[in-house]
């Protein structure tokens, strides 16, 4: 699973957050299997069952010629041609392909191209259809998660949260660098401005602090700005609106003005951030567990005594600490109207999704490609990246209770990966904090106002730390921020908040 760091992610923006998961494509010949019986409603061509067409996102691999396509294939007793749209404009290519009638049997969405197309009518409703082909569906699928699938009260597509609730951002740090200078990992706001002034003291050739975002968590939780939106009074407020943010920029804009932070953090992409890590550049950088293991063999080629760590959220004035979880909604797999084979895909998803076939698709078959002990979920490597390294890309929904252990395989094929997972997530009941908005649908005003109102706080931002923007100005930049459209955002995700407590 890849996830990228934005320049700037403001905390509206979770509302209609897009992930993209990516994995190690894998080749191989599939396994020899046994189709399973034919499913009922197969059309009457002597139990043939008609071929599907699916729509997914793009990730660089041919599904078509993927050995778990030809699993699925083989188990399930239909033929699927699957097609990706663009990496460049997904969602532009996804509306014409629909406007246009193409016909697809099975979309793979984001939640915002989902909610897009069911607000237009473009979707099928498929409550009678899961009613009567779904019953694996609805074993494995939670009742609320249901509720995500939902539009007008009615079910348009099959829900997919992502994998187990999860850290997945953290500072990484050069471990030896604290060592050498005989520094503690910190621990409160103060030991990370002392760490980083030592480090430009005792290495002035060294960045002491790099990224491309503004978005450090470790830090927003000295501030005990945990999560993109919070609930305070009853109402539910963005992290731009709550009152120490304006300490947070003014902390920030110290780092800068002392030299602390990268000069070229406004306009550095990942990219550059992470080339400045792993050539032993910078001491630390702002990233994520698959961003610390795939910087991980340019950083020990570059740097072979160096050693990364994970530097937890700081802890506030109280002594309290968080950091926002990944655990929302993925993808919705929908049928478009334009199908004429609705309850052929309703069958062939409910399939994929009996319990021995999910398990032979995501792992592949025990003591072959994978080990089970105890619960535990071990790949045989490098097998089970040849033979499963794609399989999330053919998920039409998950068992949500079992494959949050099942999906820690794929980690473990990398142990660089599952150690920075591993460190991330070790106090994750202590630390780990829900955005209340996680799993809120995209709402008209949100999405109407978010690009200008995130422009304009990367503005802000930007002006506050390059330009001398003073902070004591915050106050009538958040009332402009309120007149062009941030009152209503608020307002709208309220609203909606409100029936979430009825």
């Amino acid at each position: 699973m890849t996830r990228k760091m934005n320049w700037y992610k403001s905390g509206i923006s979770a509302a209609i957050a897009m992930t993209m998961m990516a994995g190690c494509s894998g080749g191989g010949g599939a396994e020899p299997q046994s189709p399973a019986p034919a499913a009922s409603g197969a059309k009457e061509n002597g139990g043939a069952k008609p071929s599907l067409k699916v729509l997914g996102f793009n990730v660089g691999f041919d599904p078509n010629n993927d050995p778990v396509g030809k699993d699925i294939e083989a188990r399930t007793g239909y033929k699927v041609a699957y097609s990706m749209l663009p990496k460049d404009k997904p969602d532009e290519k996804l509306n014409i392909e629909i406007a246009s009638g193409t016909e697809y049997d099975i979309l793979a969405l984001t939640p915002t191209q989902f909610y897009t197309l069911v607000a237009q009518g473009a979707l099928q409703p498929l409550d009678e259809l899961v009613n009567k082909h779904g019953a694996n569906m609805k074993k494995a699928i939670s009742a609320s998660s249901w509720e995500l699938g939902k539009y007008n009260g009615k079910l348009y597509g099959i829900p997919q949260k992502n994998e187990r609730p999860n850290i997945d951002k953290s500072m990484i740090v050069r471990q030896d660098i604290l060592d050498e200078l005989g520094l503690k990992m910190p621990e409160t706001l103060d030991e990370f401005y002392t760490t980083l002034k030592t480090i430009k003291a005792k290495k002035p050739d060294m960045i002491p602090l790099t990224g491309s975002g503004k978005d450090i968590f470790v830090v927003y939780s000295a501030f005990g700005l945990y999560t993109d939106w919070v609930e305070i009074n009853g109402q539910l407020l963005p992290r731009i609106k709550q009152p120490a943010i304006k300490d947070y920029m003014a902390f920030m804009k110290k780092l800068y003005v002392e030299g602390l932070i990268d000069k070229d953090w406004a306009v550095n992409k990942s990219t550059q951030a992470q080339e400045k890590f792993v050539g032993g550049k910078a001491a630390l950088i702002p990233g994520t567990w698959n961003d610390a293991s795939s910087m991980n063999a340019a950083f020990t080629k570059n740097v072979p005594s160096g050693k990364m760590n994970y530097m937890p959220p700081l802890k506030g004035p109280d002594g309290k600490s968080g950091v926002q979880m990944e655990d929302r909604l993925l993808y919705v797999h929908a049928i478009p109207k334009s199908s004429k084979q609705a309850e052929a895909a309703i069958q062939f998803m409910d399939l994929k999704l009996q319990m021995d076939n999910f398990t032979f698709f995501t792992l592949g078959e025990k003591g072959v490609t994978f080990n089970e002990e105890n619960g535990v979920y071990s790949p045989i490597m490098p097998i089970f990246t040849e033979k499963r390294g794609n399989a999330y890309w053919f998920l039409n929904g998950i068992h949500e209770k079992d494959y949050a252990d099942m999906w820690l395989a794929r980690l473990r094929r990398t142990p660089t990966l599952f150690e920075a997972f591993n460190i991330m997530n070790k106090n994750i009941e202590q630390i780990g904090k829900q955005n209340p908005i996680a799993f809120m649908p995209p709402i008209e005003a949100v999405g109407k106002n978010l690009p200008s109102l995130t422009q304009k706080e990367n503005d802000y931002f930007l002006k506050v730390l390059l330009d001398g923007e003073k902070i004591e100005n915050f106050d009538k930049f958040m009332t402009d921020w309120d007149n062009s459209g941030g009152s209503e955002v608020v307002k709208a995700v309220n609203d909606w908040y409100k029936t979430t407590k009825k």
